[in-house]
């Protein structure tokens, strides 16, 4: 919405078509940008790539790309393809399409912001191979699931910048602050029943916007690969700087996404 207010291009993703569509309203009714939307599940590879398909096709360049996915599951699920949910929303779906997109994001030196949580800091990575942790055969509660995610949007931003697989495109990770979204309607999870009463307490959402957009503006945090807690730079946890395990997760994430396969034709 706050983009869209500015003039920019602005294409939103949901995988809900009547969400998506009341979201659209209220941006386009806010806003004098060209908004539009694209229905896609990022817990299905197949959705990512038909999206970064059709996104390719329309689009000559991406100046900020903002991963923002964020999904609570009250219990253990797994994808079709194999993961588990909450992994595969909120990181390999991402993780995927951020790939899919870099020729994108060249063409405009564009900019890539992870949208993570202050919740990161309870996930561990390390407590199982990875490729266990992303199937969800290490799954590890609904939180614990959340924190593993959102600790791997953060490892994939650091390597995404140690490894430069697009020079120039600049890569950071932010918490928004803790906001009044719709998140905690989702499940009926004690947790989620324990949040309500603090929701007015929260930051708006338009206030967390502001935090992500200012990341996606050329001229801050150029250098990228910082973690950024709402509008300052942070320091993550401590396993997010641990360059053996970014790697690992970045291969492991390579080899289960395929990210270079060719399209079907």
């Amino acid at each position: 919405m706050i983009a869209a207010r500015e003039g920019a291009q602005v294409v939103m993703v949901s995988r809900d078509p009547k969400r998506g569509e009341r979201a659209l309203r209220s941006v386009r009714a806010a806003g004098s940008g060209d908004v539009s939307l694209e229905l896609a599940d990022l817990a299905s590879l197949a959705s990512v790539r038909d999206l970064a398909g059709r996104l390719r096709n329309r689009l000559g360049h991406v100046d900020a790309l903002i991963n923002n996915a964020g999904i609570l599951s009250a219990r253990r699920q797994v994808t079709t393809d194999g993961f588990e949910r909450t992994m595969a929303t909120n990181y390999l779906g991402p993780f995927l399409l951020t790939h899919l997109l870099k020729e994108r994001l060249a063409e405009a030196r564009g900019r890539i912001v992870n949208v993570s949580s202050d919740g990161h800091r309870s996930g561990d990575l390390r407590r199982a191979p990875i490729e266990d942790v992303l199937r969800g055969r290490a799954w590890n509660g609904m939180m614990g699931a959340y924190a593993d995610s959102k600790l791997a949007n953060i490892l994939f931003t650091f390597e995404w910048m140690r490894s430069a697989p697009v020079p120039g495109v600049i890569a950071n990770a932010l918490h928004p602050g803790v906001l009044r979204t719709r998140i905690w309607n989702q499940n009926w999870h004690p947790l989620s029943l324990f949040m309500q009463p603090f929701r007015i307490l929260m930051g708006s959402a338009q206030r967390g916007g502001h935090a992500v957009l200012r990341l996606a503006q050329p001229g801050v945090a150029d250098r990228g690969g910082k973690y950024f807690d709402k509008g300052r730079e942070a320091r993550a946890v401590d396993q997010a700087y641990d360059e053996r395990l970014a790697a690992e997760l970045w291969e492991t994430s390579t080899r289960l996404c395929r990210p270079s396969a060719r399209p079907p034709t």
